[in-house]
């Protein structure tokens, strides 16, 4: 795949139709709709902010020369690890590696598209869509990313927060006071109020954290 693919228009307009259908699906999810939302309210034009599959717009539009560009622009030798589990004899490794990877080279001579730092940018953004039943706010703040010294903190307070869904509550814990959460206490005051999850997504340099609630507008709200 990284070194011998032919990107042939046939085998390209199949996967165009994949990835449509992904993107469909994406779109009908109302998490998956938000945190892409949220994502570029924060980060505006970085590419951080830009959606994982793409806009839907343009999927048609892409051909075989801006694969093939993408792929010699990013994918070279000094971008690449390779990794062996288990029983594995390194130099034994080391040697397939040197075979099945000659071809590739060690650096690109294309530039890669924009390596500045992801910003965080505060700010609020109101979507209204009249085909979703239900609202999604998200609140998110500016975190820390995996390098940082407060990676592990925030990691054990997103568990501490956690997630909830009003149709997993059962027996005894269908009264949310004794839900062991003050979180919980506060959404089981709000009947619409459905799902809710605390999220954290940590990156090289950057990262986010906060809430997702999805239910009724006005307990949403």
């Amino acid at each position: 795949m990284l070194c011998n693919s032919v990107y042939d228009g046939y085998h390209l307009e199949l996967e165009k139709d994949t990835i449509w259908q992904e993107l469909e699906a994406t779109n009908q999810d109302p998490k998956e709709t938000l945190m892409e939302n949220v994502y570029f309210n924060v980060y505006k034009d970085h590419m951080m902010g830009q959606p994982i599959l793409g806009d839907i717009d343009n999927i048609r539009k892409i051909n075989r020369e801006m694969v093939t560009d993408f792929h010699q622009r990013n994918y070279f030798g000094e971008n690449v690890v390779v990794v062996g589990g288990g029983a594995v004899n390194h130099q034994q490794l080391v040697d397939l590696v040197e075979q099945h990877f000659s071809k590739m080279q060690r650096t690109s001579n294309l530039p890669v598209h924009n390596l500045d730092k992801a910003v965080y940018n505060p700010g609020l953004l109101m979507i209204r869509d009249d085909e979703m039943v239900n609202s999604s706010i998200g609140v998110f703040y500016d975190a820390p990313g995996w390098k940082d010294e407060d990676f592990y903190a925030f990691l054990l307070l997103q568990r501490m927060i956690g997630s909830y869904e009003i149709n997993q509550n059962n027996g005894h814990l269908n009264d949310s006071q004794k839900q062991y959460n003050a979180m919980h206490a506060l959404l089981g005051e709000l009947p619409d109020v459905t799902r809710a999850e605390c999220l954290y997504s940590p990156y090289s340099d950057c990262g986010i954290f906060g809430n997702w609630l999805f239910g009724n507008e006005v307990f949403t709200r």
